[in-house]
This record gives structure tokens, sequence and C-alpha cells, in this order.
């Protein structure tokens, strides 16, 4: 299995995958970190199984999405979301819900819907596909736990739920699937989510040149408006030099007035 790390903060030895980590954290907080340690585990997995016909990507990211995704797995059979978590304890997933079990024995809504999260993961990538007028055959989003000491109650879930004793044989499932991408599909699939980018624009219909476009008619009552409009703008259509004079002229007057209005308060 081929594995392609997208991240923008990679883990590098030193001072430099320090300074990612933690831009990382400022990023997408916590449990961003605790991704991509669940990852790591999970494409260990994955890898002692699955050919290198198949292509994971790590933290796919989509323009105008705050959040990266995962995991997106494309295989010559589907592309299939993956959200890899390692909660411990006893959950249920039924339909949209997803609980957790309390201290009196009975099943509480979780203030976190891992179900939501992952079928919006899914719907992501779907919608992103279709910007680009591109289909690809895609299943539920999947929700892997890596710890062995989780154990769901699954109910009709939104998303497929697997747990840690289930992935190899997950794997197993995938590696055996009927290929339904051509080479070019399949191409086109890891180019759009390794290099993402926006759709582009649709070209809008050019208006036709002015020359080409026939004028309104004008009413009786506007055209005579618009002919007198006409001829006084032609009365007031001075050149340059002419409104140079008039207005130096403007200037002398108003000097002359002034003038005028001091002698005249001096000598009243």
């Amino acid at each position: 299995m081929r594995t392609i790390d997208l991240s923008k903060f990679q883990a590098k030895p030193g001072l430099s995958g320090f300074i990612n980590n933690l831009q990382g954290l400022m990023s997408y907080g916590y449990s961003w970190q605790e991704s991509r340690k669940n990852q790591e585990e999970l494409v260990e997995i994955l890898g002692s199984v699955l050919g290198n016909e198949c292509v994971l990507l790590r933290d796919v990211n989509i323009p105008k999405v705050n959040r990266p995704i995962p995991l997106v797995l494309i295989t010559p059979a589907t592309v299939m979301v993956i959200n890899p978590k390692s909660q411990q304890g006893f959950f249920r997933a039924e339909g949209k819900l997803w609980g957790e079990l309390g201290r009196n024995d009975k099943y509480r809504p979780s203030p976190h819907n891992l179900i939501r999260e992952t079928w919006l993961y899914q719907k992501t990538i779907e919608g992103y596909f279709k910007q680009h007028n591109f289909s690809a055959p895609m299943d539920r989003g999947v929700m892997i736990f890596v710890s062995p000491e989780t154990v769901v109650e699954s109910i009709r879930p939104r998303v497929r739920i697997i747990q840690a004793d289930g992935i190899k044989n997950f794997a197993r499932e995938l590696s055996i699937a009927k290929p339904v991408f051509s080479d070019i599909d399949f191409k086109a699939a890891v180019n759009l989510l390794t290099h993402p980018k926006l759709p582009d624009k649709t070209k809008q219909k050019k208006s036709p040149p002015p020359e080409l476009m026939e004028p309104l008619p004008l009413s009786e009552p506007l055209a005579k408006v618009d002919e007198g409009i006409t001829k006084a703008a032609r009365k007031v259509n001075f050149t340059r030099r002419e409104w140079i004079i008039i207005g130096v002229l403007s200037g002398l007057l108003i000097i002359v007035l002034i003038v005028l209005i001091v002698l005249v308060t001096l000598f009243s």
C-alpha cells in the first residue's frame, strides 16, 4: 500500500518537527494530534494486507474546509473515507446517534457525535468530486477503532464501524473486491485529492458587442426630452480654454465685490 502524507504539519526530526507539531495543535487542537497517532497505527495494519495498487492519503486538505480529512483510501474498487479513533469504553452506534455507556449502565448521547463527524468527512469528499464533475464509486464513511479496549454495539449506523479485532478482515475484503476504476479514473481520483483545487468558474455567456445591439426605441415624450437635453449640452459644451477664462473672470468679479463691500463699510 502506498501512503501519501498531505499534512501541512508533517512530523520531522529535530526543532522543525517540534514547530510543525505546535502549529498543528494551534490550528486544529489536541484531537488532530491524537488523530495523527491513530493514523500511524492504522497505516501499519492496513499496509500489511493491502498491496501497492491501493493508495492511502493522510490529512487531505479540501479547499475552504477548516479541518483535514484524516484518511482517504483509494482502491481499484472504491474511494473510502476513514476516521481512525482510539476512544476506550463501551459505545452504541444507532442510525445517526452516537452514545456512550454511563455510570448507571445506560447509554447516553456523547457530547461529540463521532458518527456525524465521519459522515461529514464522507460528504465533503463526495461534494468535492461533484464540484469537479468527477464520478467515483464511494462506500459509506468508515470509523475504525485502533484500541482493543473499545466495544461498540452497532444498530444500523449511518457509517460503518470497525473494531480493532476486525481491521485485518476489513482490509482483506478490500483486497479481493472486484475492480471498478479504470487506470485513468484511478489516477484522476488520486490527483484531485493530492493536489486539491477549487473548480474552474463556469464561463458566463458574453453579451453581444454594443454595435450589434439594437437601441431601445424611445417613446415620443422621452424623445423630446432627450432632444432638448442634447441641444442644451451643445450650448454649454465649452473648450478647456474657455472654461479657464470663465473661471478667471468669475474670480476677479468676486474680488471686486469684496473690495466694494469693504469700501462701503468704511465710509458709511
